[in-house]
């Protein structure tokens, strides 16, 4: 009796040990993604709810735990750049301003860890952020395109149809104001950051002139004709009376569209369409004016990537399966259902994002344009907005907003 008691407290303790040895095996990823769910509907699912919900089929194939931290958007690059330095940081992160985390091997290279198939199945793959021997850091999202709305009713108002072109689309504007005395066009020069000014007012147009943002040394250079196109024509627009002084400070464009007031305004395309919809707006849209190069315009360029200290941690192939698996068809079909609506991230998914949109960015696949990262971006934006600025104050012409900038950046950036 004492023998087989000696043996069943030897197997308990066994058990024991086995139990807290597979215990000490589960990882632990932490996971860092933007608040995306604005939604005040009590039936709208919350941002941690949904992705808590989605891994916990993950954590239960991979005898893992995901720590999901949703954080706001006001600094999120800095915080997220602090978080990749830190030891507690996470192991898989959303980004968007993504040159200084590739510069500084803050990110995880992922050309060795996805297989053929898994790359060829990312629409955008060639898009993602890359160092310079082209090694791909991100899985890019596919967050949409700035398109050009328009007010049906203004512009039926003052007799004129939808313009393609600059040159028509000035006409357009000036027949607009004379024969409805409603403000035609708008662009937010007055924006909290160069970033946020040059998405809608600046990238687009420089696009459609065929300029490209960095040079054949993979340096930022704007100082070129399709620069000099897009300044021109921006200031065509304060010279024939389009914008007036107040241009300087301009940043509600969206609220006066919106309500009615404005014939046209370049915007996100899911912001727009929701934003008109919702205010009752008889509202249409094209992917772009046509300029000298043809159609462009900027697209998003956010994306999901792993933290390099991943490898230190451990987690480095448990972190690359999440961010195959986060970015999967599976995941993004019911993300862009129930949190918030882009285009598809990977061929296979089978969620139909807007027919209308799809087809328009089918057509116009070339045309559709990532601003990549580079040293001091959101300084040379800056640059890039106050020295147009300068430029409607008659402080500055067209080629000396260009070569302002560009002595900026070589001055106060790169050095």
């Amino acid at each position: 009796m004492k023998k087989l008691l000696a043996l069943v407290l030897a197997a308990m303790m066994l058990l024991s040990v086995c139990s807290v040895a597979a215990a000490e095996e589960k990882k632990t990823l932490t996971f860092w993604v933007p608040q995306y769910q604005f939604s005040k509907d009590e039936k709208a699912i919350s941002d941690a709810d949904f992705w808590n919900e989605k891994f916990d089929a993950f954590e239960a194939e991979n005898n893992c735990e995901v720590h999901v931290e949703i954080l706001p958007w006001g600094d999120y690059n800095t915080t997220v750049y602090t978080g990749l330095l830190n030891n507690d940081g996470p192991d898989v992160v959303y980004v968007t301003d993504t040159y200084d985390l590739v510069s500084n091997n803050l990110l995880l290279g992922l050309d060795d860890k996805l297989t053929d198939e898994q790359k060829d199945n990312f629409i955008m793959w060639d898009s993602a952020a890359k160092d310079k021997d082209g090694v791909h850091y991100t899985i890019v999202m596919n967050g949409g395109a700035v398109l050009m709305f328009y007010n049906k009713d203004i512009l039926a108002e003052a007799g004129v149809e939808v313009p393609t072109t600059w040159d028509e689309f000035i006409t357009a504007c000036k027949t607009i104001k004379e024969k409805t005395g409603k403000q035609a066009f708008l662009q937010n020069w007055g924006a909290t950051t160069g970033t946020s000014a040059l998405m809608t007012s600046f990238w687009p147009y420089y696009f459609q002139a065929g300029g490209e943002v960095l040079n054949a040394d993979g340096v930022v250079d704007i100082n070129n004709e399709a620069g000099l196109a897009t300044v021109n024509f921006i200031k065509q627009l304060y010279d024939e009376g389009i914008f007036d002084d107040s241009i300087t400070a301009e940043s509600t464009a969206a609220d006066k569209f919106n309500a009615g007031e404005l014939a046209f305004y370049a915007v996100g395309d899911n912001s727009g369409i929701n934003s008109a919809t919702k205010n009752g707006i008889n509202f249409g849209y094209m992917f772009s004016l046509k300029g000298s190069a043809g159609y462009g315009t900027r697209m998003a360029g956010d994306a999901f990537a792993v933290a390099s200290k991943s490898v230190e941690r451990g987690n480095e192939d448990l972190a690359v399966k999440a961010l195959v698996y986060i970015t999967s068809a599976e995941v993004m079909d019911d993300w862009h259902e129930r949190v918030y609506a882009f285009p598809s991230v990977t061929k296979d998914a089978k969620r139909v994002y807007n027919p209308d949109l799809d087809a328009l960015y089918t057509e116009y696949l070339s045309g559709m344009k990532i601003v990549p990262d580079f040293e001091g971006k959101p300084s040379f934006e800056k640059a890039v907005q106050s020295n147009i600025q300068l430029m409607f104050m008659g402080d500055l012409t067209p080629e000396q907003v260009l070569e302002e900038t560009m002595t900026y950046y070589a001055d106060q950036i790169q050095q």
